[in-house]
């Protein structure tokens, strides 16, 4: 299965960012969480690879989805679904979307740069917004975020991992706050375009299957799961792709036909 990765609560792994790895792992989802409630958010989806769930993304217009490039990195677009619109497990009101075509970031693809992990899904039928889906809502280009800003990080990824992998029937949250770039380095390394993030009690982070998953502040997406810790226990950082870094190429591509790969 696909690498699965979770905003806060997710144990997102540093060295699954490469293609190979990729396409038979798992990624990271979040645990320590709690069940989100129904509509809390309505921009995060399920992407499932042939019918099993791989990533959480998020909408951003009625025909695009955003998630991490590894997560789809060497796959095509037929092999992908997106679902929509529920937020437990086997809901009948779940919104099922085809996927047209797969937009990954130049630099993550030629230069395997995981500084550059994002990528677009475009949708085959619109989505219709309502209560249950709605966009979500980008910062602008280069806007900064404070230190100490509490954070809430949204996934689907697994809620245990040993002994062994449990995947969770509700949407999972985790709060978290974020840190400095010289607190961060402590325990990483390579923070080009990324946000840090921690959770200050024990056991709680992202884990194996919420790659592509968002670090919102109120209704705003402030960064994507890219990697994180490889145990699912809070010992690092939670890592996420900076997304006021990728605004303008976001707005650019969503607009650029699509070419089927």
């Amino acid at each position: 299965m696909k690498q699965y990765i979770l905003l806060l609560a997710l144990c997102i792994n540093p060295d699954f960012s490469s293609a190979e790895e990729t396409q038979n792992t798992l990624q990271p989802r979040i645990i320590g969480g709690r069940n989100a409630t129904r509509n809390e958010f309505p921009f995060v989806v399920s992407l499932l690879y042939h019918g099993d769930p791989q990533c959480t993304g998020t909408i951003f217009s009625r025909y695009h989805v955003l998630t991490a490039a590894h997560c789809i990195n060497g796959t095509t677009y037929y092999e992908w679904t997106v679902n929509a619109g529920f937020y437990i497990k086997g809901d009948p009101n779940t919104i099922e979307r085809k996927v047209k075509c797969l937009k990954l970031h130049y630099n993550y693809v030629v230069k395997g740069n995981t500084a550059f992990d994002i990528a677009i899904m475009d949708v085959t039928q619109p989505f219709e917004f309502n209560a249950a889906v709605q966009p979500v809502n980008f910062p602008d280009f280069h806007q900064k975020l404070p230190v100490g800003t509490q954070a809430t990080v949204v996934g689907w990824g697994s809620t245990q991992f040993q002994p062994t992998l449990i995947l969770p029937l509700v949407l999972q949250t985790l709060k978290v706050v974020t840190i400095s770039k010289k607190q961060c380095k402590q325990r990483w390394t390579n923070l080009d375009r990324t946000i840090c993030a921690v959770e200050y009690t024990t056991k709680k982070s992202s884990c194996y299957g919420d790659s592509g998953g968002p670090l919102m502040i109120r209704y705003v997406q402030w960064g994507l799961i890219s990697r994180g810790t490889t145990n699912c226990i809070a010992d690092k950082p939670l890592k996420f792709l900076k997304i006021s870094m990728f605004t303008k190429w976001i707005k650019h591509f969503s607009k650029i036909p699509c070419q089927k790969n």
